[in-house]
């Protein structure tokens, strides 16, 4: 197998010895570390079908990899004898599209890599909560990973994907699958993420893990940086009280960066453990921007208004400002910078602060119901001697408040083999207990799988899975044992 894909590749580009094939057999997850037979690094498109086609002939199973880090175990093999396809130098950007705001990317670009490229160009990302600087951007937005911009039109932040299919096709989804996509004249550019056809293939990509096809470039929303930017937090003792304050400034359109957080995760992010006993139990963070498009010192204005005057007066007992209580002085000017960037990479990384690891549970839920999931893990860490109190938990709203992300980030120390132990049970006990309580997971990660797919309800969207499975990867040599197949 390794001189048939020699054949195929430049010299260099396999690697089967020990040193790099460990480096791929684990990561920052809780998935039960496995060497992959080798490491095969893929430079473009064309090496990428090339070898899709050999492995289909060969019946060798492929994981793919885009970033240089992993927390989700998404990269290790289930399967003996597997190839791991790295991807990460795809890093092309290939153009900005100024006018519809997008930017045309490969799934090596690196959010450090991208981030840097848009400021030049007065341009950011559509971000989520400080990722690493070393993850891929493409690979992120399709594992769901949801932007702190919570207005409906960042919901959608891929138009456009270039995949190689299982079975070794190449395929374009969305506007870019005209003929005439980005010629003079083409007025479907970036509009649609459906398509072709009424089938959306975007959806079918979203959240797959690499088990149905792999993605080459795809183009992703942008936005101009902000000319000005207000930083309001809205602290409170209970969860409960920030609820109805919150839904209030979603549906009134208040804020750009709008997300809820408790005083551990506030602390992690700030970066300073010992904060955790000043600040507030939770703390409502809401960055009110104006984009340089129209008039952003009237923009921000309006809204600080309606903060000072009417959500006052309906929630008078609301505590907010534009100073933190118990925080440093000067953060609520580097808050609106933190967001709009990746963790910087001279700090240790956010979430590894407390014990050098950190496994989140991560699920869908309304906000109304997000107090009874913190009950739930307070009983669930008393029952395991799990101290609550280093459980930092993050809420984000999503499409105008419809529903929000919820994430539990448990710290542990990997090296310590009991409370590795702990953590496990803990998260198989927290993955029944929030299914049972309507709690929705979207990303299928260690241990989810094993209980959503054993469902009643979910034998038939399990068998449509594998029948989609079989239509785009036939032989099933992609991600074989991540999902339902």
């Amino acid at each position: 197998m390794k001189k048939i894909i020699e054949s195929i590749l430049k010299k260099g580009k396999i690697f089967d010895n020990d040193e790099d094939v460990e480096r791929y057999s684990s990561d920052y997850s809780i998935t039960t570390p496995r060497r992959p037979w080798m490491v095969i690094r893929i430079e473009d498109s064309d090496e990428l079908q090339s070898i899709i086609i050999k492995l289909n002939e060969e019946g060798v199973s492929a994981y793919p990899s885009s970033s240089k880090i992993h927390f989700y175990g998404g990269t290790i093999p289930r399967k003996d004898d597997s190839v791991i396809l790295d991807l990460s130098g795809m890093n092309r950007i290939h153009e900005i599209d100024e006018v519809n705001h997008w930017v045309h990317i490969e799934p090596g670009v690196s959010w450090e890599q991208v981030q840097s490229w848009l400021e030049k160009r007065g341009y950011r990302c559509v971000m989520p909560l400080l990722p690493h600087r070393d993850r891929s951007v493409l690979m992120d937005y399709l594992e769901r990973e949801q932007p702190t911009l919570c207005k409906f039109e960042y919901s959608e932040t891929i138009a456009s994907m270039w995949v190689i299919w299982g079975i070794g096709e190449r395929f374009i989804t969305g506007s870019a699958s005209i003929n005439r996509f980005r010629k003079e004249g083409c007025f479907s550019d970036g509009v649609n993420p459906q398509g072709p056809g009424p089938i959306d293939f975007w959806r079918l990509l979203q959240g797959s893990q690499g088990t149905l096809g792999i993605v080459t470039k795809g183009i992703c929303k942008i936005e101009p940086i902000p000319s000005i930017s207000k930083t309001i937090f809205f602290s409170g003792e209970t969860l409960e009280e920030l609820i109805s304050p919150l839904y209030e400034m979603g549906q009134r359109y208040v804020g750009f960066e709008r997300f809820l957080v408790n005083d551990v995760c506030l602390a992690d992010i700030l970066g300073y453990l010992e904060l955790k006993t000043n600040l507030p139990n939770w703390v409502i963070i809401n960055v009110l921007s104006g984009l340089p498009l129209g008039r952003p010192e009237e923009m921000v204005g309006y809204q600080f208004e309606y903060i000072q005057n009417e959500l006052r007066r309906k929630f008078p007992h609301l505590r907010f400002g534009e100073r933190l209580e118990g925080a440093p002085d000067g953060i609520e000017e580097r808050i609106p910078e933190m967001l709009r960037r990746p963790w910087p990479a001279d700090r240790i990384y956010w979430k590894h602060l407390r014990k050098g690891n950190c496994h989140e549970v991560i699920f869908m839920t309304t906000l109304r119901k997000t107090p009874e999931f913190v009950k739930l893990f307070k009983d669930i860490s008393s029952q395991f001697d799990y101290p609550m109190e280093d459980i930092g938990i993050y809420i984000q709203p999503v499409e105008d408040m419809r529903a929000c992300q919820m994430t539990f980030m448990i710290p542990y120390d990997q090296k310590n083999g009991e409370e590795f132990r702990i953590i496990k049970e803990m998260n198989k006990r927290a993955i029944l207990e929030v299914v049972k309580r309507g709690g929705y997971f979207n990303r299928i990660y260690e241990g989810v799988g094993e209980v959503v797919y054993s469902l009643p309800r979910a034998k038939g969207y399990v068998e449509y899975m594998r029948r989609i499975k079989k239509l785009f990867d036939p032989n099933w040599i992609l991600s074989p044992g991540k999902l339902c197949f």
